[in-house]
């Protein structure tokens, strides 16, 4: 990794804009305390962005570097662009978001080269992994026009690749599809070459990179023999240039198809998995492609109810309306603007969901109190497939719930894959 791009992206800036202010909102980007719950942990008062603490540590962030650096954020008295935002210091320099996220990042890949110097490729794979999480927390939430933003998702990308360099089991292969003129990439992790494999297709929200997805393969893919496909949302990571529209499933539609002539998996047992907005976009595809789609997994996803009522969409952090705004391409996450643009991404007003059903296995997970992805959203996705099944969790916290799915949600897929 080259040293001169270190201390390019590495160069305390003092006038580049500040991530909040990036999106035009007629609205305080503060914020408010929810009535409903997105997961456990997010929500913080003083805070643009959401603090995930609980997926932080199942990517494997340590809490006590986490603690750290929320730590120089909230009492760095550098100036903000709203006084009351911790996470709102402007500049790339102490107490910034992306500037203090980015030395944990530093500091890892650092330990890194020293590993590789001493021919200890076990901790040099795991510090790069690390680096690679650190520098995608930097990015959040991976809006367009971030230079800081951009600049932390180079590093992250990099380091996720570097530490595959050094990994002694599971392979990652870079697979470039075409779509609209431009090359997307997206990570293939494979158990091993022996022989192909099934594979999962996987995406996860609005505000997530596909690097952050590897603990999925490690801990409940790769045990079954199943490979893993990571892939960006339209409008996030690698598919940074691609708008998301209604048609929200145009790209993952193009990479099944050209996964059908990639040699290391199994072209007749593919099947997906969707987080929060990849969800939708999974669930959607489920419909257009039965034929090439063995089942699907739903994790939270947002498929109808935040899309159908208005109140609740309002009620979405603004984070997370920013990230809409964003991923459409538009400058202006105001519900009023926003709102219609995102209607269309309900799978019930596009007469997928509560009208019939298709013969491709549903896998519905979530929470009965997640405002993104209410009951009647789990059941309605379930009921869509004569095939369907739901796991809806009552107790907190959320993200705990969602773990323990997702090592059942690897058993349902080997099932599915493998009859």
């Amino acid at each position: 990794m080259s040293e001169n791009l270190s201390k390019i992206l590495f160069t305390q800036k003092r006038h580049v804009q500040e991530t909040s202010a990036i999106i035009a909102n007629s609205s305080t980007k503060k914020n408010l305390k929810l009535n409903d719950v997105i997961k456990e942990g997010e929500s913080r008062d003083g805070w643009y962005r959401l603090l995930k603490f609980l997926l932080w540590s199942w990517q494997g962030i340590e809490a006590i570097d986490c603690y750290d650096v929320l730590s120089k954020i909230s009492s760095s008295k550098n100036p903000r662009s709203e006084t009351d935002i911790l996470d709102s210091v402007i500049g790339f320099r102490s107490g910034n978001w992306a500037y203090e996220w980015t030395q944990k990042g530093m500091y890892y890949q650092k330990k890194a080269k020293e590993f590789v110097e001493e021919g200890n490729n076990s901790r040099a794979q795991k510090a790069f992994y690390s680096a690679s999480q650190f520098y995608s927390v930097a990015s959040y939430p991976h809006l367009r026009g971030d230079e800081l933003s951009i600049q932390a998702q180079l590093l992250a990308f990099q380091n996720y690749r570097e530490s595959f360099k050094y990994a002694s089991k599971s392979l990652l292969k870079e697979i470039k599809v075409p779509f609209q003129g431009k090359q997307i990439i997206c990570y293939l992790h494979l158990p091993h070459t022996e022989h192909i494999h099934p594979l999962v297709i996987v995406s996860g929200g609005i505000d997530m990179l596909q690097c952050e997805m590897y603990s999925l393969f490690e801990n409940d893919l790769a045990p079954a023999g199943i490979a893993m496909l990571t892939v960006d949302i339209p409008g996030v990571g690698f598919s940074s240039q691609v708008k998301l529209t209604e048609d929200a499933s145009q790209l993952h539609q193009a990479i099944i198809h050209y996964m059908q002539h990639v040699p290391w998996v199994d072209q007749a047992r593919i099947s997906l998995m969707g987080m929060r907005f990849g969800g939708n976009i999974a669930t959607r595809l489920a419909f257009l492609e039965p034929k090439s789609i063995k089942s699907v997994v739903s994790v939270g996803a947002t498929v109808s109810s935040i899309f159908d009522d208005k109140d609740k969409f309002k009620a979405l952090p603004p984070v997370l309306l920013d990230c809409f705004a964003s991923r459409l391409q538009v400058n202006n996450s105001d519900v009023a603007q926003l709102y219609p643009l995102c209607m269309p991404f309900s799978l019930v007003k596009q007469g997928l969901l509560a009208r019939k059903r298709i013969e491709t296995p549903f896998l519905s997970i979530g929470h009965k109190h997640d405002m993104l992805c209410d009951e009647k959203d789990l059941i309605a996705i379930a009921r869509a497939s004569w095939e369907g099944e739901s796991q809806i969790h009552d107790k907190p916290p959320i993200f705990t719930s969602y773990l323990h799915s997702l090592r059942y949600s690897a058993q349902w897929l080997t099932r599915h894959l493998l009859e």
